[in-house]
């Protein structure tokens, strides 16, 4: 497993979808995933600093984690099959218990960035150069997927 961080909240130019782009932080390689629209609200949330009122889904989760006595340890980004990412969610319960529950990446992400857990990356999954691209492949991906800002994103 690699240590991974958040990269940022993107835009595919091409078929307008939002991705999140996870970085390895031994090598800097960046890990492109598409995710749905509320995921990503979800997470655009939390990178504009935004506290709603009422906890949103990713909010009551951690909450619901945390008042059964456990903690989120640590997700991990475990493979790719037919074109889609998996996941897993660590929970720790003291020094006893830790439970580990399959879910989608960008619910995980959203989930690591309100608890500021590890985001870890299997070594097997590829990951692109979007900074200096060596291929055709890594030169579209890196052109295709734009930046945005959160607070634009959000209207604020």
């Amino acid at each position: 497993m690699i240590k991974g961080e958040f990269g940022y909240l993107g835009l595919d130019v091409k078929s307008n979808d939002f991705v999140m782009v996870l970085k390895r932080t031994d090598n800097g390689l960046h890990l492109p995933i598409w995710i749905g629209n509320s995921e990503a609200f979800a997470i655009a949330i939390v990178l504009a600093g935004i506290k709603p009122p009422r906890p949103q889904t990713h909010d009551l989760m951690n909450d619901i984690i945390t008042s059964m006595g456990g903690k989120v340890s640590r997700i991990i980004v475990t493979g790719l099959k037919d074109s889609t990412y998996f996941a897993l969610i660590h929970i720790d319960r003291g020094d006893v218990e830790t439970y580990i529950i399959d879910a989608r990446p960008s619910d995980s992400v959203a989930l690591a960035l309100r608890t500021k857990c590890d985001i870890l990356i299997n070594d097997e999954i590829s990951c692109f150069d979007f900074d200096f691209p060596e291929n055709d492949f890594e030169k579209e991906l890196s052109e295709r997927i734009k930046p945005i800002d959160p607070n634009e994103m959000l209207g604020i």
